[in-house]
């Protein structure tokens, strides 16, 4: 199993979704976070920092999808195609592996529990 993790421009979401799910995926999580490194300005005062922060990020949209291996390379290139503008601020897609799984519900185990 692989697990894609993706950060995007939230505007270009329902559509990506949408072709991900015509493809199917399914169990997409979605989270509207800011991407940020650090924020540490030591010398501003609390409110210096909130300005500074909302001037320079903004939201973006991070979709997970935990899928079959032979799925993962299909979905990335799906989010890869519909979040593409050519400009700074894409976003990136993340693979990884997925050691175990285990559906709460069934207590299905392994592929058995998507």
């Amino acid at each position: 199993m692989k697990e894609i993790k993706a950060y995007m421009r939230p505007t270009f979401l329902d559509g990506t979704i949408e072709h991900l799910e015509r493809e199917g995926a399914k169990d997409i999580t979605v989270i509207r976070v800011d991407a940020i490194g650090a924020l540490a300005d030591h010398e501003g005062d609390r409110w210096h920092l909130v300005r500074k922060y909302s001037e320079k990020y903004s939201a973006i949209a991070k979709l997970e999808i935990v899928c079959l291996d032979e799925e993962a390379e299909h979905f990335m290139r799906i989010i890869q195609e519909h979040g593409y503008t050519g400009e700074r601020g894409d976003g990136r897609v993340f693979l990884v592996n997925v050691e175990r799984a285990i559906n709460i519900r069934t207590g299905e185990e392994g592929d058995e529990a998507l």
